[in-house]
């Protein structure tokens, strides 16, 4: 693990490797990190946007193979009638659904829809990591980080997937069991933000997977390490993961505002409508860059520390 020279920690000028892991981050570090990250997406725009673009092509390939992969052996085994049966029941439920249960339901069929993104999205923290290196990179490395570290890419994208929702889905059928009988509304104003706090920490205590990853680990060994340095260094990777949780939330307003029905709205559906599509676009191709630098430009500095403080340790005795 190389210490990413263009961009030293603000924290460590003036200290030696053995101090820096027990030190008490400051903020500083953080706003750093995100000041980095904008400016390296703001600068590699072009680069980034070509990427993104096949990135979200992919990620429709992937559900595509996905929705082949569940249909095919349904409509070969149970036949053309009972599928449609079954889309129409499903369609039926989401009719007759409402308040917070269909919330509830809409989360859960978002979740996996967003695990192919996830997967595909990998491959943007090979650019990052370029970025943070050389300050330089193009659209074409992101597919060339497919080649290269493709099958633990998905490998990091399932481990988010099932560690964020297999407990989910556990705890959604245990409350149901036997019969259909989801949870009422006043349950649901507990479970839901208990769900939102669970997707947070998780997916923080993970945040590193991918920049573990594009360092060469597996999977699994990258999403360990991912959990060992939040453990370390809670403040700046949970610290950062809040930050970003906030940028990525910001331009989903629009289309949070439209689930009015569920609380009085922050701010009223007729002012954002026109920002709808705009804010999507920006979460797309400069928050979702900019992230991605952030994390990678973490994980190199608190894996250099961490390695720096073993050294020196080894090097005392």
């Amino acid at each position: 693990m190389s210490w990413p020279s263009n961009y030293p920690d603000p924290e460590d000028n003036d200290r030696k490797p053995a101090e820096t892991s027990a030190a008490a981050p400051s903020p500083s570090g953080i706003l750093k990190d995100f000041k980095v990250g904008f400016t390296l997406a703001v600068k590699n725009f072009l680069s980034f946007g070509l990427a993104m673009l096949g990135i979200i092509l992919i990620t429709i390939l992937l559900l595509l193979l996905i929705v082949l992969f569940i249909l095919i052996p349904i409509l070969f085994t149970l036949g053309l009638p009972f599928l449609i049966q079954l889309v129409e029941t499903i369609a039926t439920g989401f009719q007759t659904t409402t308040g917070l249960t269909l919330v509830m339901l809409i989360m859960f069929l978002v979740l996996p829809i967003l695990g192919p993104f996830f997967v595909a999205l990998g491959a943007i923290f090979g650019m990052a990591r370029e970025l943070v290196e050389s300050d330089g990179t193009q659209a074409e490395s992101a597919f060339s980080w497919y080649g290269k570290r493709g099958l633990s890419l998905l490998g990091g994208g399932a481990i988010h997937f099932l560690i964020t929702l297999a407990p989910l889905v556990i705890a959604f059928l245990a409350i149901s069991y036997p019969t259909w009988n989801p949870p009422s509304d006043e349950e649901l104003r507990v479970i839901i933000p208990l769900i939102v706090v669970w997707i947070i920490l998780v997916n923080g205590m993970l945040s590193l997977t991918y920049p573990g990853i594009i360092d060469g680990l597996s999977a699994v060994k990258a999403a360990g390490r991912s959990v060992r340095l939040a453990c370390q260094f809670p403040v700046r990777v949970l610290g950062a993961w809040l930050i970003i949780t906030v940028l990525v939330t910001i331009p989903l307003i629009p289309v949070i505002n439209e689930v009015a029905f569920l609380w009085a709205p922050i701010i009223p559906s007729d002012l954002l409508e026109p920002y709808g599509a705009l804010a999507i676009l920006t979460l797309l191709f400069v928050i979702v860059p900019a992230v991605s630098i952030v994390l990678t430009r973490i994980y190199m500095i608190l894996t250099a520390k961490v390695d720096a403080t073993y050294t020196q340790g080894a090097d005392s005795t």
